[in-house]
């Protein structure tokens, strides 16, 4: 169940394109930066999301698999069940992770719409790291400081990257970095720590039932994202990129407020 310190936003606070184009992109921005994500309604259909991902990015990122025009079409293919780095292109769950975690830097923004829904599942679930952050701040300051050691983890296959999964930043931002699957590794004392952080991210988890036409425009430096097992044919559209410099989105995000985070 979500918790309660949860901070994302409502499910019913969502913005249109009519609404974006309008003059409502700038409260939008102030949605994103203090909760790390904007819902999106009333989408109707590629040209759309295009539309839509162009008023936030201004740099599309192009994934491996994504079409020529920055687009990927996220569903079940029926050849990529079970393989690794692949597993968005099948129907099992995802546990929730930062998109390109074993990337230099992966990219800030990222938006799912969905296209089509599912027979059953297919849950979207999200995940405030700031929350998570609070958390371990809070309860497991130990496991904070294994987590954030440089080489805490290592993401990816032969050309993947060590890096901490949580960053604290020069100027006392952070920075989440988290995939939980075959291509994560993780030093002998951040291992030990995996329950707490696990157990963290678990309490603050929000499942969302994406309609059609509805979106999420999410900070991929911030906010862990994934999706139950489904059945059925559901279809979202993914684009990925950079903010706006409009937007005001700060490099990283602030630690809480009410809690003082050890340093990495």
């Amino acid at each position: 169940m979500p918790s309660s310190r949860t901070a994302l936003p409502a499910a019913d606070e969502e913005f249109t394109l009519g609404a974006l184009a309008g003059g409502d992109l700038e409260r939008a921005a102030g949605v994103l930066r203090e909760h790390g994500l904007v819902r999106l309604g009333r989408l109707g259909g590629r040209e759309d999301v295009l539309e839509a991902a162009g008023l936030f990015m201004a740099r599309p990122w192009q994934h491996r698999d994504a079409d020529p025009d920055g687009l990927t079409v996220v569903r079940d293919t029926g050849r990529h069940e079970g393989l690794a780095g692949f597993a968005g292109l099948g129907r099992g769950g995802l546990s929730p992770h930062t998109e390109c975690a074993q990337l230099p830097r992966p990219p800030r923004l990222l938006l799912l719409a969905c296209a089509r829904t599912a027979e059953s599942g297919g849950e979207t679930l999200v995940v405030d790291g700031r929350a998570v952050l609070a958390e371990l701040a809070d309860l497991h300051p130990s496991a904070l400081e294994a987590l954030t050691a440089p080489r805490a983890a290592y993401f990816g296959g032969a050309d993947g990257r060590f890096a901490p999964v949580l960053e604290q930043l020069p100027d006392g931002r952070w920075r989440l970095r988290l995939r939980q699957d075959s291509l994560a590794r993780f030093s002998p004392d951040a291992e030990a720590h995996l329950p707490a952080l696990r157990g963290a991210v678990e309490r603050h988890t929000t499942r969302t039932r994406l309609a059609c036409g509805q979106g999420l425009v999410l900070d991929n430096h911030r906010v862990l994202h994934g999706r139950t097992a489904f059945v059925g044919g559901r279809l979202l559209l993914r684009a990925l990129g950079e903010p706006r410099a409009a937007l005001g989105l700060a490099v990283g995000f602030p630690r809480p407020l009410d809690r003082a985070a050890p340093s990495g």
